[in-house]
């Protein structure tokens, strides 16, 4: 990563769009699995994307900070104004640096999304062969061809990625690469990062069976699997493309988790089936009603004293009103339509409705992010529920 001492903005992102190359790192977080190493070109791509949000965030984000809290400082304006979203627009729409940061974030977005297509498209029937393998190593893989798609699903893409995660049969390398690169690799070597701030976290209990809920690749799990070695661990998600991912990247790395396709809000499972329930970054994807409809499914497969952990970014209260009103921009320009209802829901009494007895912990990352980030290292708010003993 270029250091920042001695250059101005202008440089800085004139380097980072000139990262060199080398064969030996030209992979992402463990794709090397499926032998989808980026060629040159193709990495050359990603880093001039990447090199763009490390611009954003690293030069534009502090000065634009600085005028706000100046602006704050000389105008005061009343902790209700700063928490109205009319009144944050209506004073940030008048900083050209607002204006710029939001430009490029959604082009660099766009932009990300395309290039990583681009990239994979070479070796998309390799890979599509690997995903459609049969595997016999430990773990399993179960479709449902007929399970219907609900609208809200069926009908976003999230982060903007094209297709979503369901209508592209490279949809889970797609999103693992894209990821690394819209996070600023801030996830970690292997992605994983946040599995392991939310194993950081949970209850030292015996644990038989684990159910990871909107699983996706299911990497994010693996710290959890290594900490519970002995247990039964099971991941469900709407998407084929990812479920087929899923597997063969576990038969990869040697991971016995078993994959179903079903939608969390009506499980196949039998009551109290589960010892621990926990999903990262899902429950912001989906509208209100279908996260009362997850959290009581996931109530209803938890044995008695079992424990549900959601991980997701801070709600906008626990945040400063700058950082509260950035985050909300995603809602309508980033793929996020129900990322604002979710950050402002009273989750605890959702689980507490459930039966569940609930608290929220912090749990934080090891690994951090490009230097002069704006938002730094990043935070987590855990909310933990624990099914009562019979």
């Amino acid at each position: 990563m270029v250091r920042d001492e001695g250059y101005n903005p202008r440089q800085r992102f004139i380097m980072v769009c000139r990262l060199k190359i080398e064969p030996s790192k030209a992979k992402w977080q463990g794709l090397n699995v499926m032998d989808l190493r980026l060629n040159r070109e193709h990495q050359a791509r990603l880093d001039l994307v990447e090199g763009l949000k490390v611009f954003v965030a690293g030069n534009i984000m502090p000065q634009l900070r600085q005028n706000f809290d100046d602006w704050r400082a000389t105008t005061k304006p009343s902790k209700t104004q700063l928490r109205d979203n009319d009144f944050m627009k209506n004073r940030l729409d008048a900083d050209p640096l607002y204006q710029t940061s939001r430009g490029l974030q959604r082009l660099s977005q766009e932009a990300m999304w395309r290039e990583v297509i681009f990239g994979l498209n070479r070796n998309k029937p390799e890979m599509e062969a690997a995903m459609d393998a049969e595997y016999t190593a430990p773990g399993s893989l179960t479709l449902d061809p007929a399970m219907p798609m609900p609208d809200y699903y069926d009908n976003t893409e999230f982060h903007l990625q094209p297709g979503n995660f369901h209508k592209s049969t490279i949809a889970g390398p797609t999103y693992e690469v894209g990821v690394a690169t819209y996070t600023m690799h801030r996830y970690g070597k292997a992605g994983d990062e946040m599995g392991r701030a939310l194993r950081n976290v949970l209850p030292e209990k015996p644990i038989k069976r684990a159910l990871y809920l909107g699983c996706g690749p299911a990497y994010k799990a693996y710290p959890i699997m290594e900490a519970l070695p002995d247990a039964e661990h099971w991941g469900i998600d709407l998407a084929t493309p990812m479920l087929k991912f899923a597997r063969q990247r576990a038969v990869k790395n040697g991971k016995p988790m078993h994959f179903q396709q079903m939608n969390a809000e009506d499980m196949r499972f039998p009551d109290d089936h589960f010892d621990l329930v926990y999903c990262m970054l899902l429950l912001h994807e989906v509208p209100t009603k279908a996260i009362q409809n997850i959290v009581s499914e996931a109530a209803r497969v938890l044995a008695p004293g079992g424990v549900m952990a959601n991980l997701e970014l801070p709600s906008y209260s626990s945040l400063d009103p700058l950082s509260a009103f950035l985050m909300d921009w995603d809602t309508e320009h980033n793929g996020e339509p129900f990322w604002r209802d979710y950050h402002e829901m009273n989750l605890i009494k959702t689980y507490e409705d459930a039966g569940l007895n609930a608290e929220l912990v912090e749990a934080h990352s090891e690994w951090g992010g490009a230097k002069g980030n704006y938002m730094g290292k990043f935070q987590y708010h855990v909310t933990m529920g624990v099914k009562p003993e019979v």
